[in-house]
């Protein structure tokens, strides 16, 4: 009973995150019913004690909402881009909490979840708020922004169904063909998502036992394999063999697209930009949603692009500092602490993460390809993210990776913990 009301809870969170409200910005009406469902002291202070690192979770979110309201006093922000930015923290502590709370009843609701998401996806599309690029963009690739959000958590069920059946090989070839395939279909940052994740789950045993000579050697080896396959890569969208528009015209406006570097650079300029903003504010930052006036910010951007494409890409920006980046957006807002609060957590989870995918308990359970996954696609969330993320994805990666690290270092008999034949 306590699985199915766990179940119910999580779905119908989904399914609410495509009803928008107009209240201070935009709220989503799944926001609301996470509010009113973890809104419970008790509660809240028996995971203090199952879940040590939700407190500290809860404590750093704090701070940055501290450090961003004195931000916005000194820069005298807009009262609207205040109360949007103090808002938008609010409800990131409150998705924490839920989150929190239902993957601690049971860590199988991620998968009633994902069976969820792909329903609501169908039937309503993402939301605003999930979508972390200009609808211009998706002209180029329809099935990054339509398509792929659904086939994500469809592999996902799939992957989850064959490590739990112990169909190991099944399950790292299905993320490798996955991977390519998305890479073929112009979505490479999530192609490169899925490829790492079946490399990982392929040498899993090997990363147990492995000395420090050996994982240098083995950086050493993928990097130089890495850049070998990336050439080809290269060399196949330049020709029009592979790949798509969106790729072929971000590796033509590169430098050197044979450096993955440049092409990083290319792709994620608002990355390059924040750092220029910060350099402007670097101890409190420019407040929340802070105002690019005239343009100046964005302008570093594209001023090696034609004036058309300049008014181009102002017309389809919102008119803020760009950054497309959780930590710098933390720095870029609320100064150097919120910087700092946002690696904190982020080296938080990357520390439990690595334990579980080193864990020979962790390898056992059927959750395994989703740790994997979550703390790669954690990895480039963070730094090449857009903030908002952390009221939308980043929530369930870290409150899922961190609840499985305690119910197996608390020794939990679980049994949604075992696989099926465990």
């Amino acid at each position: 009973m306590k699985v199915n009301k766990s179940n119910a809870r999580m779905v119908v969170f989904s399914l609410l995150s495509s009803a928008k409200l107009s209240f201070v910005g935009t709220l989503i009406l799944s926001e609301v019913y996470a509010l009113f469902y973890s809104f419970s002291f008790k509660r809240i202070s028996t995971l203090y004690n199952r879940v040590p690192d939700m407190k500290k979770i809860h404590i750093g979110m704090a701070l940055f909402l501290g450090v961003q309201m004195l931000s916005d006093v000194v820069n005298h922000t807009d009262t609207n881009n205040m109360l949007r930015g103090w808002a938008a923290l609010a409800v990131a502590i409150v998705i924490f909490t839920f989150m929190f709370r239902m993957f601690d009843e049971t860590p199988k609701v991620i998968v009633a979840f994902m069976i969820a998401e792909v329903v609501r996806l169908i039937l309503f599309g993402q939301s605003n708020l999930e979508q972390d690029t200009a609808d211009l963009a998706e002209s180029y690739s329809a099935f990054k922004f339509r398509i792929a959000p659904i086939t994500n958590n469809i592999i996902l069920l799939l992957t989850y169904y064959l490590y739990n059946k112990r169909k190991d090989k099944m399950t790292v070839a299905v993320f490798i063909l996955y991977g390519l395939m998305c890479v073929g279909l112009d979505y490479r940052s999530n192609g490169l998502f899925y490829l790492f994740t079946g490399l990982i789950i392929l040498f899993r045993k090997q990363l147990m036992y492995m000395t420090l000579a050996r994982k240098i050697g083995l950086t050493l080896l993928v990097g130089i394999t890495f850049q070998i396959l990336f050439m080809i890569y290269v060399n196949a969208v330049l020709s029009g063999e592979f790949g798509g528009k969106h790729a072929g015209t971000q590796l033509e406006e590169t430098g050197n697209p044979y450096n993955p570097f440049s092409l990083i650079s290319q792709g994620r300029g608002e990355f390059f930009v924040a750092i220029e903003a910060i350099k402007d504010a670097p101890i409190l930052g420019h407040g929340s949603w802070a105002v690019d006036k005239d343009n100046h910010y964005r302008m570093m951007m594209f001023k090696d692009a034609d004036a058309g494409k300049f008014r181009e890409n102002s017309l389809n920006n919102s008119g803020v500092i760009p950054s497309h980046s959780v930590l710098l957006g933390a720095w870029l807002y609320a100064g150097i602490v919120g910087f700092l609060v946002m690696l904190y957590i982020f080296n938080l989870v990357l520390k439990r993460a690595f334990y579980l995918i080193k864990d020979p308990r962790a390898m056992e359970t059927p959750y395994y390809p989703l740790i994997v996954l979550y703390t790669v696609q954690l990895i480039w969330t963070f730094p090449f993210s857009p903030l908002p993320q952390i009221r939308n994805i980043i929530p369930v990666f870290i409150a899922f990776i961190i609840t499985v690290y305690y119910s197996l270092k608390n020794d939990e008999e679980e049994e949604d913990l075992l696989p099926d034949n465990g």
